[in-house]
Parts: C-alpha cells; structure tokens; sequence
C-alpha cells in the first residue's frame, strides 16, 4: 500500500511537494536503492525478499514496482534516476521469464512499454546497441551451441519487444538493418529456437510498420514460408516437438497476414489458400500449401488420443466433404463460424492462440479453416482486431521457454492459453 500511495500520490506531485530539485533527486534515489533494485535482483536470483512469498504478492510487488518507476518516467529531471537500473535489468538474460513464472504477465506488458519507449526516445543510440547484440555470426569452435542458440534468442527476442514498445515508423530508419539481420539468422542459423523469434520479430513488424515499407522483405517471407510448407508436406519419420513449434511460428505469422490482408501479400496469398469460391465447396485439385497440408493431415495414420475420440483413420475423407471431428470441436468453440463483431462492425480474430505445440496436428483448427475464413472475412468486409492481436502478441513477446510446454487438449489450448 505504501508503494501505491508514493507511486499514485507522492511522485505526480514531486515538484509541489518537493521545490527543491536535489532533494527531487534524493528522494527519488532512495526508492530506487531500497524498493526497486532489490525487487530487480530478487526476479534475476529467482528469489525473493518481499514482504510476502505468495506468488500471487509477489505479483502485486512487482507491479506497484513498475506503476513507480512509470510515475517517475513522467518527471523527465529524474530520468537519470532511473533509467540506468531499468535497462540493466531488461537486458539481463533472465527478464523474458519461463511462462509459469507469474512475476512478469501480459498484465505488465504497458507498464514496460511505456518505460523502455520513454528510454529509448531519450537515448537513441540504446536501439543500435540492442540490435547489435543480435549475433549472426556462428559460434566458436568449442561454445556451446544450444546455449549459444538460447542467447542469440533472446537478443532477438529484445530486439521485438523493443520494436513493439515503439510508436508506429519509430525505428523505419534501422528496417534495412533489422532486414539483414533477420536474413542472416534464417541463412546461417538454422536452430529452431532462433528461427521461431525471427517469425514473431516480423508479426511485431506487421503491426509497428506501415506496410508499404515492408515491400523489401517478401522475396525472403515468402521462400521461408514455403520451405517450411514443403517440409511438413515432404517429412517422413518422427514429429521433433522444436520442429513443430517452428512450424507453429510460421503458421502464427501467416495467420497474421491473412487477418491484415495487406496489398503486397494479397497477390500471393494463393499460394497458401484458396482465395475463390472453391474455398466453400472444395476442390480435389486445388494447389494451395495450406489445402494440402490439411489433406496430408487427414490421411496421416490417427494417435491414440484421436482414435480414441472416435477421428475416422480413412485416407478419403478429405477436408473438403469431412472435417475431422476434433478440428469441427476446435472451431466450434472458438466460434470460427461467425466472424465476432464489436457495434454491428465485423472484425477478424487470429485463430491461433497457442503458445507451444508438440505436434502440426495441434494446428488442425487453422488448416483446416484458413481458406474458409479468409474468403469469408473478404466478403463481408471484415476489420482486423487489433486489440486482440496486440493482446496474443503480448503474451508471446513477455513468456520465452525453450522448454516448449505441452498443451494436452487442444480446444483448452487454443482457448485459454493467454490472459488478455
């Protein structure tokens, strides 16, 4: 409550209360000494030294931490208090937490946007030194390299949160730079862990730059893309739970591309989709990636899970005259029959909502319903959600396990997987 009260109360009215500037300074100092670092280094240990060891308290801490520090933001004569501690700890390894680690939650998320955009508007040269920390060359002869995978991830994973803190264009000047990046990372790393943030790093992009400026990178998008595709459609063997989560990213992507329908990505999105009539009443013959795949899927030999829901194994029973009955499960419950609507205006909704998979059969809600939905939000003049779409890419921005976690039911998974 006290932490509340000097962030709600106290520091708006430093100037009022406090005339003098050094004992501004002083005060200011002292709480950033005796409540903030300690906080800081108690989510770096793993520990905590709080008044409490609930979780549920050290949420609280954490967050009347942050309403502080935002407070403080607000008084540019006391940036120099602050901001040096609150980018040592967002550059620490440990700020993007594991997903079961509630002390960091998309419910922060503003409170970190408003302090590293503050930051980095004051100081310019902090996104050169963020973007510089994303590696591209190889690692030494005797590294690790998962390790070194994990960290080079990471900096990627900074550099997107970075970007999404951002207004809308503010680092257009570094897009050529982030390009060759992320180019560099796709050819010369090729560990799944890195690939997956290279994908989320461009669903940030699609949402902070005018897509008019994004014309320079879809000769790499869609060849990325449709290696992948072909991939799964190829892959013969066992399923690499990494390989699906890659997989996933890329279909996360895409999914974000078909709710934006952007112009350069309209002329190509027939590759993945069938973007005609065709897409109501199927076809045998169709060419789209994403038709196919849906075909593949269905022909795959079922696990025991879904022959024990009762999925037929019959390799006929095309996606076209019979969705299975665990994708029909999925898009009932997400409502992927009607498009939702906010004030009588239709708007469209990613239907992707989870974080991790173990297997692409996880995704058969999206193959399966791509093409329809697509089509169907094109005619009826449908809007991208962007509240909610900022609120699923705040959530994969905030959470990094390179555990990949298991969603074992998959209507749950996509349902309840985010807090919004």
């Amino acid at each position: 409550h006290i932490l509340t009260y000097i962030g709600g109360a106290v520091i708006p009215q430093f100037p009022q209360l406090v005339p003098d500037y050094e004992r501004q300074v002083s005060i200011a100092m002292n709480l950033i000494h005796y409540a903030v670092v300690p906080a800081f280094k108690s989510h770096m240990t793993g520990g905590y030294s709080g008044p409490a060891q609930a979780l549920t308290s050290r949420s609280q801490h954490f967050a009347q931490i942050l309403r502080c520090l935002n407070a403080l933001s607000q008084q540019p004569s006391l940036m120099k208090v602050w901001k040096r501690e609150v980018w040592e700890f967002f550059c620490d390894q440990k700020f993007f937490p594991a997903a079961a680690d509630h002390t960091m939650s998309p419910a922060l998320a503003p409170h970190w946007r408003h302090l590293i955009r503050t930051l980095l508007v004051s100081e310019k040269e902090r996104f050169a030194e963020v973007l510089a920390k994303v590696a591209t060359s190889g690692p030494a002869l005797f590294a690790n390299r998962e390790h070194e995978a994990q960290m080079r991830a990471i900096s990627l994973r900074r550099l997107s949160f970075v970007i999404w803190a951002g207004a809308v264009n503010q680092y257009l000047a570094s897009l050529p730079q982030i390009q060759e990046k992320l180019v560099d990372i796709l050819k010369n790393t090729p560990h799944p862990s890195v690939q997956i943030e290279v994908f989320l790093c461009l669903r940030v992009l699609l949402c902070r730059v005018s897509n008019h400026h994004m014309s320079n990178f879809w000769p790499m998008l869609l060849t990325e893309l449709m290696r992948l595709f072909h991939q799964q459609l190829n892959r013969e063997g066992r399923e690499e739970p990494e390989q699906a989560n890659l997989f996933l990213s890329a279909c996360k992507f895409l999914d974000l591309l078909f709710i934006l329908g952007t112009d350069d990505f309209l002329v190509h999105q027939w590759i993945f989709i069938t973007d005609t009539i065709d897409a109501l009443h199927g076809s045998r013959s169709s060419t789209a990636l994403l038709d196919q795949l849906s075909s593949r899927l269905l022909s795959m030999p079922r696990r025991k899970q879904d022959r024990d829901e009762g999925v037929s194994d019959d390799s006929t029973n095309l996606v076209y005259h019979q969705m299975s009955e665990r994708a029909t499960a999925i898009a009932s419950a997400l409502g992927l029959n009607d498009l939702q609507a906010l004030g009588g205006r239709p708007l469209k909704r990613p239907i992707i909502r989870v974080r991790s998979v173990v297997s692409i059969r996880e995704l058969d809600a999206f193959v399966h319903n791509a093409s329809v939905q697509a089509y169907q939000a094109a005619f009826t003049l449908a809007e991208p959600d962007t509240e909610f779409i900022e609120s699923l890419l705040v959530s994969d921005l905030i959470f990094i396990d390179f555990g990949a976690s298991t969603v074992s039911d998959p209507v749950v998974g996509y349902i309840g997987e985010y807090d919004y």
